[in-house]
């Protein structure tokens, strides 16, 4: 292989690669620099290598460094079979992608192979919190104290019942607890925590003092101290390794003190209700199942399982209700110690009571937080055997425990980005209430003249009135000198007279004053009484959520009006209807004005059945044209009808049969019998049988966007539907932004890496969030988090989207992180080859995954856009779902909520299509079994055996049992989906990676055949967080072995984020790189892979920012930062590095601070390392 010469220096600009001209030699250079990456060609280069099916695979020197042994020889039989697979979809010979090979001196592998790599380091990285917590398990907690002490800070109680105040307990494993009063804010008010030498407590300063006010920013003087004095300066970097344990831990952590420094401690938190949802945790319809269930409801969901039969079988099992439970501490503690419900009386006080409460009841309220630490401690020690047990493999544990260690840091820009974001919003918020007044106040016009009866939005409105009433005069009687005062009266009348006359009448006012007499009754219904304290006037309590406000804005969808059905929820009108005209002229109510409808609406095609051969003809031409529906849907549905025109024709909806021709919907519904009308309802997105509540809801923002919903109320109303799109967004996060915990450090609490910093203001403001995680807070073990883990991206049109970015570095520190290019897919399809042909790519799936263009077509969502006729945007929610478990119907509600003017007949061709051609086709298949199968791994690879489907020689030791299966076959995903359904269906589902088992709730012996969807995704979305936890500790390990100075931050779905010295930010990207290839080799090596494609080895970009956002160079726009991050917050754009610019910037792939002499001609593919054989075992320990 040809290596560039050091008298052409290699440099790097984005995009290019060039060479420094007219420089002087470096050739004394020539020993230090190894060869990283070659300029070769493949048929030149001695480092390329390739697989069977033409797939570039790492170059020769990784491969020998990770893998050692070669790949297997691959037999012609199943090459023939792959061959024959790949040319059915069209990508055998299709050009592949070459990459320029890398090379570079890998850290050292322990072990034999990269398993027993990871199991070293996960070993290490936990042995003290394992053998700190078996102490805890192995323990009884000592009694707890009879009277608890009223005082400042921590209290330790002895075993002889003495008190001493403490700075903070010195205990290596506690079991913890905290209990914040909700009226005061996020400040901790008391706290316990139990060993099995001690008990402790702690005690607010706002509990024992009651200044007459307190500061609301919140210091580290205000939390819980742990492992430093009250008053300590700038902290120690001495930690010691400490466990602490608690339900829902992740809250806890957040009231700790030296959670909240940059260089924190070495604190693990072990979470019992995350260990909970791991082994006996409940998928998101089963929690809904088991509380109607317990509650002896009836709702919907109880009502379908109960009726439900399956094939074979008599009513449905509850048997996994026996197997696990809800995650509150209550229910997990009667679960699995079988002890008696908590009592949780005394929590109201937190939630609704005030610190003079808390003082009365203190002794309480004490025992009532250290009893749940003693529920927790019990819990504790069942869980944690259990979890084992489920979860054998080290790296399981080490991942959870550094996902407890979320961390991160903002500035002053924070509540200048909440100050920002409400002001833009409360600005936005009245224009958008006073165009409504506006559009209320012109509709209440209409009275006059009954000219609402002409109106097809507003003639069903109550338009009835109420009169201005007095009370009646009260008659005198006439005496003879009144009649004398009278005829006095009738002579001459002065003005006196007349206004006497007038006060008079005052008298006759009722007492209470009438609400708005004269005005219809729907505008009094916007409107405040003037007793009432939010008095303003005019229809005040008008909003986007009210009933009236879409027709006040007189919506249409697709053209037509919209209409509020009390059975159907909201919907729109066809008219043209000639079956009911005249039905309702009888009626006393409303009558509809179908003329005025008419009117507004366009005329109906002609019927294409009066149609000529030669016009249809044309029309086909047309059609044929046509991609994809246009905007005029009714002229397309007129060219469609007469295409496909038939005697048995389906009708168009199942609904009604007599709906219009050339519309279709979810209708027609008949049941709202309007003269001249049909009624539609608007398309929910989870299918017919939902409602839509409020056609402005967020569901159908996407529709005002590509103008499916429209206004006919002129440019106030577009106005109106602009603002409330843009309101969106911060209307339903704003309560979870504004009220998280940020901690504001002083500049000793921080590091001298920021203080000394140029960019160091001592005059601003630097804090830290702990994201409050749950480390496992689903049944695939996914992490869950309110705010964080849910954060969407920045969108110009969205008040306070921006709010990622608002998470920025300190001076002296960058984020490095990178997203994991398609990592769920990239794992089906994985599994899909090893299960097939057990090469790399040998399934259509692994092949478009691998090595498909978007540009040529030939990636999966290119190809399944293609297929459906829809945008590859919306074919990646399609196949994720696909992949996830989702089955037609989810297509199909997915293809009409995408494309509204799909018939139910045509999305369910459409659906069928595509699955046919991805999932394939289900049949009985024949396979023989010799015995040896463990079905605990996932089932037998049924794909290319050799003896698959065959007759065995009659010599074979073990004669075969033909059986048959259910498989899928012939599509680009079937042996995929067949790996997941056999590991699903298997008797011990496991991952294939780190052998996690599923949730006991979701085991085949209690489910049956319930739940597949869960059950196929738990497969994948199991298997991704296996990736992670993988990642989490490959990175730990390379920051301590190569002292890079970070730490982990966070991990949003597929990405993961980690705050690093400025100094050390090349080392951490190269690290994050060395970490996704390991992973994927990891995975690959469990898979009986001894290789891993090129392609997938490294992330194609590692972002280097300074603050959080998707992508480097987005500015992040929006109402609410309309100046952009640049320009408003003075934060510059980042970096993002392939593995090739990596490798330039650290000295060739140096992880050392320094530049190391390595040998250019060989790498050491050895590298010594303790034995694997002579580790202790994590499950043996325990």
């Amino acid at each position: 292989m040809a290596v560039i010469p050091c008298s052409q220096i290699l440099f790097r600009v984005p995009g290019t690669l060039g060479l420094c001209q007219n420089v002087q030699p470096l050739s004394h250079l020539a020993m230090l620099l190894p060869r990283y990456y070659s300029t070769d060609t493949k048929e030149s280069s001695t480092e390329y290598r390739e697989n069977p099916i033409g797939i570039q695979m790492l170059s020769k020197g990784l491969h020998q460094q990770i893998f050692k042994a070669s790949s297997a020889h691959v037999e012609d039989s199943k090459m023939k079979t792959i061959n024959q697979h790949l040319t059915e979809h069209e990508l055998l010979g299709k050009e592949a992608t070459v990459l320029s090979d890398v090379n570079f001196q890998l850290p050292k592998i322990y072990g034999d192979n990269i398993d027993e790599h990871f199991r070293h380091l996960a070993q290490k990285q936990t042995a003290s919190v394992i053998d700190s917590s078996n102490k805890l398990i192995d323990s009884i907690l000592p009694p707890m104290p009879e009277k608890w002490v009223y005082g400042k800070g921590w209290t330790k109680y002895g075993h002889d019942g003495s008190a001493v105040a403490v700075d903070y307990p010195d205990e290596t494993a506690l079991v913890f607890d905290v209990e914040v009063l909700m009226k005061e804010g996020q400040f901790p008010t008391m706290a316990t925590a139990a060993c099995p030498s001690a008990w402790y407590s702690w005690c607010s300063d706002r509990l024992l003092e009651d200044k007459y006010k307190w500061s609301p920013r919140i210091s580290l003087d205000d939390l819980i101290p742990m492992e430093t004095t009250r008053k300590l300066g700038r902290h120690t970097p001495d930690w010691k390794e400490r466990v602490i344990v608690g339900h829902n831990v992740g809250f806890d952590r957040s009231f700790i003190k030296e959670q909240y420094y940059i260089k924190g401690p070495k604190t693990r938190f072990i979470d019992t209700m995350s260990l909970h949802i791991a082994t006996s945790g409940f998928t998101g319809s089963q929690r809904v199942l088991w509380n109607a269930k317990k509650s002896g409801s009836q709702r919907k969901e109880i009502v379908e399982m109960m009726t439900k039969k399956k094939f074979g079988s008599g009513s449905p099992t509850w048997d996994w209700m026996k197997e696990g439970t809800m995650n509150n501490l209550s229910d997990v503690y009667q679960h699995h110690c079988e002890g008696e419900p908590l009592a949780k009386e005394k929590r109201e006080t937190f939630i609704k009571g005030s610190m003079d409460d808390v003082r009365e009841n203190f002794q309480e309220l004490m025992t009532y937080c250290a009893s749940d630490v003693v529920a927790t401690h019990q819990v504790f020690q069942k869980l944690w055997p259990v979890f084992f047990e489920r979860f054998p493999h080290p790296v399981t544990l080490a991942g959870m425990l550094e996902m407890g260690s979320t961390y991160f840091h903002v500035n002053y820009n924070w509540e200048k980005y909440i100050l920002n974001s409400e002001d833009t919003y409360n600005d936005l918020q009245r224009e958008l209430t006073l165009l409504l007044k506006k559009l209320a106040n012109e509709a209440c016009e209409l009275l006059h003249g009954d000219r609402y009866k002409e109106d097809p939005w507003l003639w069903d409105l109550d338009w009835s009135t109420r009169d201005f009433r007095l009370k009646k005069p009260v008659k005198e009687k006439k005496s003879k000198k009144n009649n004398d005062l009278e005829l006095e009266s009738d002579k001459e009348e002065t003005e006196e007279d007349r206004v006497n006359k007038v006060l008079h009448t005052a008298e006759r006012l009722p007492k209470v004053k009438m609400h708005l007499p004269g005005y219809p009754q729907w505008y009094r219904d916007l409107c405040y009484k003037m007793r009432e304290e939010d008095w303003a006037p005019g229809p005040s309590k008008i909003s986007t959520q009210v009933r009236v406000a879409p027709k006040l804005l007189r919506l249409t969808w697709d053209g037509y009006p919209v209409h509020y059905s009390e059975t159907h929820g909201w919907g729109y009108l066809v008219p043209w209807r000639e079956d009911n005209i005249g039905e309702n002229d009888d009626s006393e109510g409303a009558q509809f004005p179908t003329g005025s409808l008419q009117s507004i609406c366009p005329q109906p095609p002609p019927n294409p059945s009066s149609l000529s051969l030669q016009e249809r003809d044309k029309l086909m031409a047309e059609i044929i044209k046509m991609e994809r529906f246009g905007e005029d849907s009714q002229k397309l549905w007129a060219k469609w009808h007469a295409i496909m025109k038939r005697e048995e024709q389906k009708p168009k909806t199942t609904k009604d049969e007599n709906g219009p021709w050339w519309h279709t919907g979810d209708g027609p519904y008949n049941d709202v019998n309007i003269p001249g009308c049909w009624f539609f309802k608007i398309p929910h997105k989870d299918g017919d049988n939902k409602r839509v509540g409020n056609p402005l809801a967020k569901d159908n923002l996407s529709k005002i966007e590509d103008g499916t919903i429209k206004s006919q109320s002129g440019d106030h109303a577009v106005r109106v539907l602009t603002l409330s799109k843009m309101c969106s967004y911060w209307k339903m996060n704003r309560e979870r932004i504004s009220k998280q915990m940020v901690v504001w450090l002083n500049k000793t609490d921080l590091p001298r890496t920021v203080t000394r910093n140029p960019d160091y203001d001592g005059d601003g403001l630097y804090g830290t969030i702990i994201p409050r995680v749950v480390s496992a807070g689903t049944v695939t073990r996914r992490a869950v988090e309110q705010t964080w883990l849910t954060a969407s991206n920045a969108y110009p049109d969205r008040v306070g989207s921006e709010l990622k970015a608002m998470v920025q570095c300190p001076p002296g520190y960058h984020f490095v992180g990178a997203d994991v290019d398609s990592q769920e897919l990239w794992i089906a399809a994985v599994l899909g080859d090893s299960n097939f042909g057990g090469i790399h790519g040998c399934t259509a799936l692994g092949w478009m995954t691998l090595q498909g263009k978007k540009s040529a077509g030939t990636d999966l969502h290119s190809k399944t856009a293609a297929m459906v006729g829809i945008s590859r945007d919306h074919a990646k929610v399609f196949n994720y779902g696909r992949i996830y478990g989702a089955g037609q119907l989810f297509a199909r509600r997915l293809l009409m909520q995408f494309n509204h003017r799909l018939t139910n007949e045509e999305a369910v061709s459409k659906a069928s299509v595509m699955y046919r051609a991805t999932k394939g086709l289900k049949k009985t298949v024949k396979v023989q079994q010799n015995g040896n199968n463990d079905a605990g791994s996932g089932g037998d690879n049924t794909g290319l055996g050799e003896n698959n489907g065959t007759e065995q020689d009659e010599d074979d030791e073990i004669p075969p049992r033909p059986v048959t299966s259910r498989k899928w076959v012939g599509g680009s995903e079937s042996e995929m989906f067949n790996k997941l359904e056999s590991i699903a269906l298997s008797s011990e589902p496991r991952t294939p990676v780190l052998g996690g088992r599923i949730s006991k709730a979701l085991e085949p012996k209690v489910v049956d055949e319930e739940f597949m969807t869960s059950r196929v995704n738990w497969v994948v979305q199991s298997s991704a967080v296996d990736y992670l936890h993988l990642m989490l500790v490959c990175m730990k390990w390379l920051f301590d072995e190569y002292k890079i100075d970070g730490r982990f931050c966070i991990s949003i779905h597929d990405e993961v984020r980690y705050l690093v010295n400025s100094e050390d930010r090349y080392r951490a990207a190269l690290a994050l790189q060395i970490t996704n290839l390991l992973t994927r080799c990891m995975f690959a090596y469990k898979l009986d892979f001894q290789d891993l494609p090129q392609s997938v080895a490294f992330f194609s970009g590692v972002d280097i920012d300074t603050c959080l956002r998707k992508e480097v160079n987005l500015d992040c726009k929006t109402p609410s930062n309309p100046q952009g991050l640049a320009s408003g917050y003075g934060i510059p754009a980042g970096e993002v590095l392939d593995i090739y610019e990596i490798l330039n910037r650290t000295n060739n792939g140096s992880l050392s601070a320094t530049r190391q002499k390595v040998k250019l001609d060989q790498f050491e593919t050895e590298p010594e390392g303790p034995n694997i054989d002579d580790m202790p075992s994590v499950a043996a320990s325990v």
